[in-house]
């Protein structure tokens, strides 16, 4: 007598859009060729100011498409389409950028990780760089120096033996991620971030539930790097933000010792770099974080 079919998990994608047509489209007939058998997604439209909603619901009607009312940032646009996907049954959710070539068996290779890893909540694929076809962008993240000083394994190096073995990391980046329903209904991103740190307090809010976090060094995917802060004029912007999020990140995790000791090292790092340009929005981010409570809303109107 032939074994039963055991059914592959119901896995949902989680896809941002915010004016992003070019990008999106690209990612979704990249996807067309998943070769996952039990896979559906979602495109979630962060209230662009284009046609770009419009043009992915009439080009692919396969998807759901979910129209915030306002620019939620990361975190707010992908609680919301996660939260589409537990209501539809997903086994697993995989919130996702926008701006990712994906290969075919990525999801499969992300979905084998986490069923041969307990306690495993997430998964991280192998993150390349769009342009530099076989040099990584993450393989995961990991405290260095100081707690809140968070690197990527494998940052600008090419491909390698090291980078192919499935790894518990401490962190990982939210360019794609599998969470299972286990850790998605008990743990979403915080929504006080508008961007930048959403991933890594995310992963820390993760480990302490005790949820493992696992590399998937077969599953991979290519990474164009942060195109949606690029598509924007206010590059200023996304340092007040980046003030913001940085003090949230600290206030919840550590403490604000280590954060002016972050502090001090960013502005060494800003000022060799000749990029002294950007200290007044980074410190009116800080000062305005500074000031507010951990419960008060700071977030930005990300628009142009």
């Amino acid at each position: 007598m032939n074994a039963p079919t055991v059914a592959a998990p119901l896995v949902y994608l989680v896809i941002l859009n915010w004016n992003g047509y070019d990008d999106t489209h690209e990612c979704l007939e990249s996807l067309r060729g998943l070769a996952y058998p039990n896979c559906r997604i979602i495109v979630v439209d962060n209230a662009s100011s284009d046609d770009s909603p419009d043009r992915i619901a009439a080009e692919y009607p396969e998807i759901e498409l979910v129209r915030c009312s306002h620019n939620r940032g990361i975190a707010g646009g992908y609680n919301a389409g996660i939260q589409v996907a537990l209501q539809r049954g997903a086994d697993h959710v995989v919130p996702m950028n926008n701006d990712l070539e994906c290969d075919p068996l990525f999801v499969t290779q992300m979905v084998a990780t986490q069923q041969r890893n307990p306690g495993c909540g997430m998964v991280m694929p192998k993150i390349f760089y769009y342009t530099d076809r076989d040099h990584i962008c993450s393989a995961g993240g990991y405290a260095r120096w100081m707690p809140s000083n968070i690197v990527m394994r494998g940052r600008k190096q090419r491909d390698n033996p090291r980078l192919d073995i499935d790894t518990e990391i401490q962190f990982a980046p939210s360019y794609c991620l599998l969470f299972t329903r286990a850790m998605a209904e008990q743990i979403s991103f915080d929504e006080g971030y508008f961007f930048y740190y959403d991933d890594w307090d995310i992963c820390v809010a993760a480990r302490k539930a005790g949820f493992r976090i696992i590399y998937s060094a077969q599953a991979r995917l290519w990474h164009k790097v942060s195109r949606s802060t690029k598509n924007s004029a206010m590059g200023l912007r996304w340092w007040k933000v980046f003030g913001q999020s940085c003090v949230r990140y600290h206030r919840k995790h550590h403490d604000l010792r280590t954060f002016y000791i972050y502090l001090l090292w960013l502005i060494f790092r800003e000022t060799v770099k000749g990029n002294v340009r950007v200290f007044p929005s980074l410190f009116a981010g800080i000062y305005t974080a500074l000031r507010a409570d951990l419960n008060d809303d700071l977030r930005p109107e990300w628009v142009k």
